[in-house]
């Protein structure tokens, strides 16, 4: 092996080490959201900088209804208020910690998750 070729083995090893010993928190922050309540959910709005963001869901979220969430990140601050809104009006907002969470529970009030 010429010396060029072993200093990029050499290279890739250690890149292989310190990706290998230093994975990525929650896999960016993607997780499943389980509505749990009795109203459909309309609107899932998270909030920085003081502002709301534009609704994080398409389409309306049904009773009993799943799906997955992905914001695209792990960046920032784990800790995120949240609001969740419903097709009667009413709505809602809580503190979620994104960095623990695999699945997060909608319910008429609250928020939990696992």
């Amino acid at each position: 092996m010429t010396p060029l070729g072993l200093v990029t083995s050499m290279l890739a090893l250690l890149l292989a080490l310190v990706l290998l010993s230093n994975p990525s928190p929650a896999g960016e922050w993607k997780f499943k959201v389980v509505n749990k309540g009795t109203l459909p959910a309309i609107e899932f709005r998270t909030r920085e900088d003081d502002e709301w963001s534009s609704n994080w869901i398409s389409e309306r979220v049904e009773p009993g209804d799943t799906f997955d969430m992905d914001f695209g990140t792990d960046k920032g601050d784990c800790t995120v208020r949240t609001q969740i809104r419903f097709t009667d009006g009413s709505y809602f907002d809580a503190n979620v910690n994104y960095c623990n969470v695999s699945t997060l529970y909608i319910f008429d009030n609250r928020l939990t998750a696992d």
